[in-house]
């Protein structure tokens, strides 16, 4: 975070304020500002505001290739876009420069940290995965844009729902929300960011600063943490150096907002898709289950269970579902038989009547 311009009568109020444990907006200095997380009807996309800062995600996903080192692992990528508002109290211009540095930061926190199970995202081993990407929007800023960031990342990929998939063979299939129920992504943990402003020579120690404060603190300090007291990350600036009891003080304080923001994110999430009404999905068109039997009693038709069948569910196995083509799965009353299956109904047809007859010819004799 760049040095930003203040006038000096600004300057004056403000570390007046912080000199007397006040500030300009009534907080006390360990008080963080209101959090208002709505959600929309996509999933993945929500909108958080903290205090007049305001940033909107939206979570989207696309099938790709995996990475040769980790053939199964799905992607997951943060792309922070602050064109939308002007920092023009930044020294020479370095929007690029500040983006950069809290995407980086964001990029640590929730994806070096493996907070979501990257190997759930696999669909074929070593062919093909999900890869998650997260579009953050900052709308306003009042300040502690990093916070509200990492609030509206976290919200997103716990709202989001990732459609199921089947494959055979080179085909894939993705299924529709009326087919089958989306899914939510694994998440382990949520890394949840806080961040520290340091004033005076570091003698005075406040959370959540605002943009005034932003303008005036002579460093920061940001730890990232999870509800087991893990520490995903760490990051500090500014022109001064911190002693151990100021970051133990820092720890402590941010684990209080750790475990209140956890169990807030979780309960909206919770409550959203009680609050909706349900939708009704209806059963899947095709499923997989195995022919292991059929392998057995018939070795002459070796190749052709060599396939995975698929039928509609709670229906039996017969011969003839049993050689059905899977381009022809979506609709069982329309099915056409292969050639081998028309065979085998004919030689049994001439079986049958041949046995009438010698039955026939019995009966005379």
């Amino acid at each position: 975070m760049k040095e930003l311009i203040c006038s000096t009568i600004e300057r004056n109020v403000v570390l007046k304020c912080i000199r007397d444990h006040k500030r300009l907006d009534l907080r006390t200095i360990d008080e963080t500002r209101s959090i208002n997380i709505e959600f929309r009807a996509h999933p993945g996309y929500v909108s958080v505001t903290l205090g007049q800062t305001h940033v909107i995600a939206q979570a989207s996903c696309r099938i790709t290739k995996p990475k040769e080192s980790r053939a199964s692992e799905g992607h997951i990528r943060i792309h922070l876009d602050m064109s939308k508002i002007p920092l023009i109290n930044l020294e020479n211009w370095k929007h690029q420069e500040f983006v950069q540095e809290l995407n980086g930061i964001l990029e640590q926190n929730i994806r070096h940290s493996n907070c979501l199970d990257l190997e759930s995202l696999c669909i074929n081993s070593g062919e093909l995965v999900w890869s998650i990407k997260i579009d953050l929007i900052v709308l306003n800023n009042c300040g502690n844009i990093l916070d509200c960031a990492n609030i509206a990342t976290l919200c997103s990929l716990y709202h989001f729902r990732l459609p199921e998939v089947s494959v055979h063979g080179s085909e894939i299939r993705v299924y529709s929300s009326t087919e089958r129920r989306a899914r939510p992504l694994r998440i382990l943990h949520f890394p949840i960011n806080v961040l520290f402003a340091f004033f005076i020579d570091g003698h005075y120690t406040l959370i959540d600063p605002n943009s005034d404060e932003e303008r005036l603190m002579d460093g920061f300090f940001s730890i990232s943490m999870n509800q087991h007291k893990e520490i995903c990350g760490i990051h500090m600036g500014g022109k001064l150096g911190l002693k151990k009891e100021q970051v133990e003080l820092c720890k402590k304080l941010a684990f209080k907002k750790v475990l209140e923001l956890t169990d807030r994110i979780r309960q909206v999430v919770t409550d959203y898709y009680k609050t909706i009404e349900p939708i009704t999905h209806a059963q899947p068109s095709i499923i997989r289950i195995d022919n292991d039997e059929d392998e057995d009693d018939d070795s002459s038709s070796s190749s052709e269970s060599e396939d995975p069948v698929l039928i509609k569910p709670e229906i039996p196995l017969s011969p003839i579902e049993n050689n059905v083509s899977l381009l022809l799965m979506p609709d069982l009353d329309n099915l056409s038989l292969t050639d081998d299956v028309s065979t085998m109904i004919a030689t049994n047809v001439d079986k049958l009547t041949s046995d009438l007859e010698n039955d026939d010819e019995h009966d005379n004799e």
